[in-house]
């Protein structure tokens, strides 16, 4: 992993040195490749006073608005300083607009005082219909709130705040990570997450339902109402839900993992004997979420010691509609190595993580059946965080990843593209500042990359900080979102 060279506060080595250690760190790393790719140079969106973010999601609409959300820092997360905010203060989740990529600022509001953005949120996500709306989920653990604007142009100026729900009146007892997804002009998916496939059977009446992690919930007038019962994705684990945005197009899908066969309420948990194979779900409604099909469409690896320290490196797929209706999802699926040495007279264990398989997934039939493509870099470490996104011309693939070399090593970012399923991706390195620093923990679950209709990738992600400015031992006690996207164009790229 010698590509890793810089890192915050690294001062040993004369500044051209530096720069030029930087600058070759991609290219030594993955060859020339067709042509080099480069990140400009990341801005840090504007949250305030030692309270970041974390688990950033993006999304950007035709005219080239950048939304951005996360979640808010642990320390700050009920309210949270926000000067740019009506009231100074925001305790819904971070949610920012930007036009040019360089200067955001928070969403208009319900209300001259913003009501909407004081209703308390943890994590949120974004989507955009066929009719420029906007939609915004977040989660209060107990319930979900749902907002939506209409864009009419660049810039803040031009997006007008329209609707919101409080309480998305579901039957769930938790409300965790949610999701959304949207297309024509008022068919709004919501996917939400009971932490396990046991304990909400009222979702398992429908056709293509039964026990599972996630939920969906419909609304079919953009967003002003959701059927409160919902249809549970049987055997769903972690997921992702996307939509066909062809027009005319009732397909809606959600793609998951499995927990490794387990419920999340009895007996084992992921890892343990009996449960160290997982199964990749697509999940496909051709009827706007009325009805669903399952189909299987891979194994994964699950073969890792329980707990924490492991569980973090069975994260969240994602998965993407191209233009056409082609599906693209990815995985990255753990590697696990065996060493006698770690067993002991309290742990007989010899299992640890070793590399992780970037796999990239291909659906020309509506998520039926899938072809594999190992996307995995060279000398990539070990993978935690991953994502995926396909250009306007349904064909550039974009995929990023957080690794990091061993389990006490530092973490980076990398981005890249591919012209096509099938042909190579060239990444690059998205920040020469490290990401979080030695050892094997960076905060949250995923971050996101997409495309924006100038064919830049667009990258949005965590870096930690000091909770306390110029201390290093509060290090990664606090991060900052970061966004970054590329200074050219990679439609095409390697073509």
């Amino acid at each position: 992993m010698g590509h890793f060279l810089c890192r915050r506060g690294q001062t040993g080595l004369p500044l051209v040195a530096l720069l030029m250690s930087c600058a070759l760190a991609p290219a030594l790393a993955y060859g020339a490749g067709p042509a080099p790719i480069t990140f400009g140079t990341p801005v840090r969106l504007p949250t305030f006073q030692s309270c970041g973010g974390y688990e950033p999601g993006i999304a950007i609409d035709g005219f080239g608005n950048i939304f951005v959300t996360a979640h808010k820092q642990n320390h700050c997360d009920a309210v949270a300083l926000d000067p740019s905010a009506p009231a100074g203060v925001r305790a819904a989740s971070w949610l920012w607009i930007s036009s040019d990529g360089v200067n955001f600022s928070d969403l208009p509001g319900l209300t001259p005082v913003a009501l909407d953005q004081l209703d308390i949120g943890d994590e949120g996500d974004i989507a955009l219909d066929d009719a420029l709306h906007v939609y915004f989920v977040d989660t209060k653990v107990k319930e979900d709130s749902v907002t939506r604007w209409t864009a009419a142009g660049p810039g803040k100026a031009n997006v007008q705040f329209e609707h919101t729900l409080p309480i998305l009146p579901s039957f769930q007892a938790v409300d965790d990570r949610p999701w959304v997804t949207a297309h024509g002009d008022n068919i709004v998916m919501f996917a939400d997450n009971e932490g396990d496939k046991v304990t909400y059977p009222l979702g398992t009446a429908g056709q293509g339902c039964g026990p599972g992690r996630y939920t969906i919930y419909m609304s079919t007038d953009a967003g002003t109402t959701f059927n409160p019962q919902g249809c549970t994705l049987p055997d769903s684990g972690w997921c992702r839900p996307a939509a066909d945005h062809t027009a005319g197009s009732q397909h809606l899908y959600m793609f998951c993992d499995n927990d490794a066969g387990t419920n999340g309420v009895t007996g084992a948990n992921p890892g343990d004997p009996g449960f160290t194979v997982g199964t990749l779900w697509s999940y496909v409604s051709a009827d706007n979420g009325y009805t669903w099909k399952r189909y299987e469409v891979d194994r994964y690896n699950s073969d890792l010691p329980s707990g924490s320290n492991t569980n973090g490196d069975i994260t969240w797929p994602s998965l993407t509609v191209a233009a056409g209706g082609d599906l693209y999802a990815l995985w990255a699926d753990p590697v696990t190595g065996h060493n006698p040495s770690l067993v002991t007279p309290t742990n007989s264990d010899d299992r640890y993580k070793q590399a992780t398989r970037l796999k990239l997934y291909h659906s020309i039939d509506h998520g039926q059946t899938w072809t594999m493509q190992d996307v995995t870099p060279p000398n990539s470490g070990i993978i935690r965080y991953s994502w995926m996104g396909i250009a306007d011309d349904g064909k550039t693939i974009g995929v990023g990843y957080f690794t990091h070399p061993t389990t006490t090593g530092t973490w980076h970012v990398f981005a890249g593209a591919s012209p096509r399923f099938g042909y190579p991706v060239t990444y690059a390195l998205v920040d020469p500042v490290e990401v979080a620093p030695a050892g094997d923990f960076a905060f949250g679950d995923f971050f996101e990359v997409t495309f924006d209709r100038a064919g830049r990738l667009n990258v949005v992600y965590t870096r930690c900080v000091d909770l306390v400015a110029g201390d290093s031992t509060t290090d990664c006690l606090n991060s900052e979102v970061y966004f970054a996207r590329t200074t050219a164009s990679l439609v095409g790229h390697g073509d």
